[in-house]
């Protein structure tokens, strides 16, 4: 059966007319690389056999240039495809001119931008996705650049071709496609053919590696980033999987709500790509393309393909329909919804799909489809396109002149000065322009010194910056009215200034002249006749040893690596070095110190570092841009020995994304880790660590449990387990767990963690909002403030009243017998919610946000909100970190 569904498969593909045309052409087809047609059943392309299909595709057709875009986290290379008619590929620096000075559009008139409109190519960002478990994507990019080679006589890709640059990704993760298909392919017409990748397909982050847009904490966001500030495409499309069962593809407009500052021009455009798609896919008969929905909102700013909207980019993805991989999968009418099984045509579903068989060739087909319906409207607008760039980009910059805030100012004075530069590189390195007083000025009836930072909102990305310093006050969506609330597809509060701790303060009134003529843009504006280059991460030394990101990070941006804190200072004398954990490189210097052979105390709130010569203090705090004081190394009642812990991440064979952003995090400040899978369990864990942290998302697997497996799609039976990543605890490896906490261990749980301490440990706390209803306590993705004991070390270096990121996290009540100590709490009356969505702050008044709760000899540290999610809330590494550090 399945040899017979393979062969007609392949026959009907290879008769084919493009893929006769092409090989009339001499072009090579994707068989003759790959040895099977992309989408055939079973069968999945790496990322190397895609490269080499697109190297040998170059090297047969001018139509085709690839350009390096840059390394990825493993180390391979990640690469686009120039693809267009060879004139245009002769004129490529032209073009890319062009689109620079329209994406920046100061200095410029109505009439020379239509110039300059007229003149250039439209840039379509086009790719194979980055969630690699959605397979169809990166299997279709080398058909599409086939078919639009091999069908250049047609009409339509002529015009395609003639005014569309196409910058086309094989994938936007090269490492999880390689990973992905390489264990499909081993798994495959074995029980384990469906079975979960047991790690994570983009290092550390896995599918929050579309999360990651204005943070660009990984090396794959700052390569599409540089890429993107070169190039600047007026398109930018990335393929997902998959829409909402039974709809095979999901296309914008987007659910509610959208993102408030995404300029409208922008939106409107997006909305025809999305209705310009639909109608390709009818033409085509590929019927079940829908819109809208409940599921796909774009209210968080943080997905690589929409916070390019907010630099008058027309960015969004779509969602195709996925079964598993590359197996194929034949659906009944009972699989549908209820009130799905009548298809009827609906307003925003006009063509029902029937039930039946569904491949991985269908999926390919409808996506490039749908690439080509992109690229078709590109060219059949080519001038508006380029001209609404530059119209956009006018339209903010006017906001900026006549709407508050006018500009956004902050002070080099923080409580950590490195997170005020951490936030900063990040805008400039986006594109947003940056400039510092270089005289005091009053602006606000407030005196501010040289030094300040500003950021201007009279600039073409000033949506970005306003999105993402500006508060969120999510719309209170219902699914009926006085019903639970339609849940946000991702976050709904994020605001950078509370996650990071950092004082910035909204400008109420326009800049005056005069202190605009003391402001230095950071850096200097980007050169569009300057040659692309690729964003490599590596460097034999650190080009910021400041910041949180190793090698070159954001120093290839000229206006990031302008952006440094003032330089470290040490005040005082005597023979120790005192350091406020307030500063996140504290800890930086804590772990350094330890390598160097110093002893650490904590002593009055303050990390007191012994052992080290004046030298090394000094190399230390230039390094590090810390503040710090000499001060004497007299014993102390009140000093806590800080021993280096031996700290142990949990990580399940099911991969784990806050595990990953967990490592990391303590990876940037050099913390060793190490790593915890469910088998380690079963030999004594005080033979191997000190602490054992458990992420949000820990998911521990126990004998007798929910099992490992999960579901394998819609109408799938259970997913079978590779034994060597089956191991369950048993009761024994839960008892020594325990025994291992009551003779000194200490475990931190973060988050939904806290709930498997509770329980296997009997802890006398319970989650006072668990079994709530969603219309009586609802708070997800959100910021919120708790005041923390500052008195207790792991809570050392905290404000006194603090910003914390929550996501369904749990709320805490001590029960008889709790001996603990409350880490932090909610206030007693009032709402806590500084930025997102809350109902029923009710719950919260006056309960605890995290505990210490002691067992014996050790501890259980319980923290009810993300201390470290996405490598955001610099504000609250230091909880965790702290954590770490409190058991020894």
């Amino acid at each position: 059966m399945r040899t017979a569904a393979r062969c007609l498969c392949l026959c009907l593909l290879l008769w084919s007319p493009a893929v006769l045309l092409g090989q009339s052409r001499g072009l090579p087809a994707p068989e003759s690389v790959f040895g099977f047609q992309p989408g055939a059943d079973y069968k999945l392309a790496t990322y190397d056999q895609s490269i080499d299909y697109f190297k040998k595709l170059a090297a047969a057709s001018k139509s085709v240039k690839l350009v390096l875009a840059g390394t990825t986290s493993e180390g391979r290379a990640m690469y686009f495809a120039l693809i267009s008619a060879p004139e245009n590929l002769a004129r490529i620096d032209r073009y890319r001119e062009i689109a620079q000075r329209l994406a920046h559009p100061e200095g410029l008139t109505d009439e020379q931008a239509r110039q300059l409109a007229r003149e250039g190519k439209a840039f379509v960002h086009l790719d194979g996705g980055l969630h690699s478990t959605e397979v169809a994507g990166a299997q279709q990019t080398p058909l599409l650049a086939y078919d639009l080679l091999a069908r250049a006589g047609d009409p339509v890709i002529k015009s395609i071709l003639d005014n569309v640059v196409v910058m086309l990704w094989p994938t936007i993760n090269p490492d999880g496609q390689q990973i992905v298909a390489e264990w499909y392919m081993k798994n495959v017409g074995t029980p384990y053919e469906l079975s979960q990748v047991p790690r994570l397909y983009q290092a550390y982050v896995g599918h929050d590696n579309n999360r990651d847009a204005y943070m660009l904490n990984m090396i794959e966001s700052r390569v599409l980033e540089h890429t993107w500030r070169q190039w600047e495409p007026q398109i930018i499309y990335v393929q997902h999987q998959s829409g909402p069962f039974p709809t095979r593809i999901w296309l914008p407009p987007f659910s509610e709500p959208v993102g408030t500052d995404a300029p409208y021009l922008m939106s409107r455009e997006v909305n025809m790509i999305g209705m310009a798609i639909a109608k390709g896919l009818e033409e085509r008969g590929q019927v079940g393309a829908t819109h809208m929905g409940t599921a796909f909102d774009a209210w968080y700013p943080g997905y690589v393909d929409y916070a390019p909207n907010f630099k008058n980019i027309a960015a969004f993805w779509t969602e195709t329909a996925l079964y598993q991989y590359a197996t194929p999968h034949e659906y009944k009418i009972d699989d549908f919804p209820q009130n799905m099984r009548d298809l009827r045509p609906r307003s925003l579903y006009s063509s029902p799909w029937p039930p039946g068989w569904w491949r991985l060739r269908d999926a390919v087909d409808y996506m490039e489809t749908a690439s080509m319906s992109v690229l078709e409207f590109a060219a059949k607008y080519k001038e508006s396109l380029l001209f609404d760039r530059y119209k956009a980009g006018r339209v903010q910059i006017a906001r900026g002149k006549k709407d508050a805030p006018f500009a956004y100012l902050v002070p080099q004075e923080q409580r950590d000065p490195v997170a005020a530069v951490e936030l900063l590189r990040r805008l400039a390195f986006g594109g947003v322009r940056v400039s510092q007083l270089t005289s005091a000025a009053t602006l606000d009836k407030e005196e501010y010194p040289a030094g300040t930072w500003v950021v201007p909102t009279d600039q073409e990305f000033a949506a970005m910056a306003r999105e993402v310093l500006d508060l969120q006050k999510y719309p209170d969506l219902r699914q009926y009215p006085g019903g639970p609330p339609e849940r946000p597809y991702d976050s709904a509060g994020w605001t950078l200034p509370l996650q990071m701790g950092v004082k910035v303060v909204p400008l109420s009134t326009p800049l005056p002249d005069d202190v605009r003529a003391r402001m230095k843009l950071a850096g200097s504006l980007a050169d569009p006749k300057v040659k692309p280059t690729a964003y490599d991460p590596a460097m034999k030394s650190d080009a910021a040893p400041f910041d949180s990101l190793p090698g070159v990070g954001f120093n290839t941006s000229a206006a990031a690596a302008a952006i440094v804190p003032p330089p470290g200072r040490i005040a005082g004398s005597g023979p120790a070095l005192a350091i406020d954990p307030a500063q996140n490189n504290a800890f930086r210097a804590i772990n350094r110190a330890w390598q160097q052979g110093a002893t650490v105390e904590l002593i009055d709130g303050r990390y007191r570092i012994n052992g080290l010569s004046e030298s090394a203090q000094t190399e230390l705090v230039n390094a590090l841009a810390l503040r710090a004081e000499r001060v004497a190394a007299s014993p102390s009642d009140r000093a806590r020995p800080v021993k280096k812990p031996r700290l142990g991440l949990f990580q399940p064979w099911s991969g784990s994304m806050d595990e990953g952003w967990t490592r990391w995090l303590f990876e940037q400040y050099a913390f060793s880790i190490v790593t915890l899978h469910p088998e380690d369990f079963h030999s004594p864990l005080s033979n191997k660590v000190d602490v054992v942290i458990l992420a949000d998302d820990a998911r521990i697997p126990v004998e007798g449990g929910a099992g490992r497996g999960g579901r394998g799609g819609r109408g799938a039976e259970p997913r079978a387990v590779r034994p060597e990543y089956a191991y369950t605890l048993t009761p024994d490896d839960l008892q020594a767990f325990e025994l291992f906490v009551r003779g000194g261990g200490t475990v931190v749980c973060l988050n939904s963690a806290t709930a498997f301490a509770i329980q296997q440990f009997k802890l006398p706390v319970r989650n006072a909002v668990a079994g709530l209803r969603p219309e009586e306590f609802f708070l997800r993705g959100s910021i919120v403030e708790v005041i923390p004991d500052r008195t207790h070390p792991v809570m050392a270096g905290m404000p006194e009243k603090a910003a914390v990121f929550v996501d369904s996290s749990p709320v805490f009540e001590t029960l008889d017998g709790f001996k603990g100590a409350v880490l932090a709490r909610y206030q007693d009356t009032g709402s806590p919610l500084l930025s997102g969505y809350l109902i029923g702050e009710k719950h919260l008044q006056g309960k605890a946000a995290a505990l210490d709760v002691p067992l014996d000899a050790g501890h259980v540290v319980l923290i009810g909100f993300r201390p470290q999610w996405r490598g955001q809330p610099f504000g609250t590494f230091r909880v965790l970190f702290n954590a770490a550090l409190y058991g020894r």
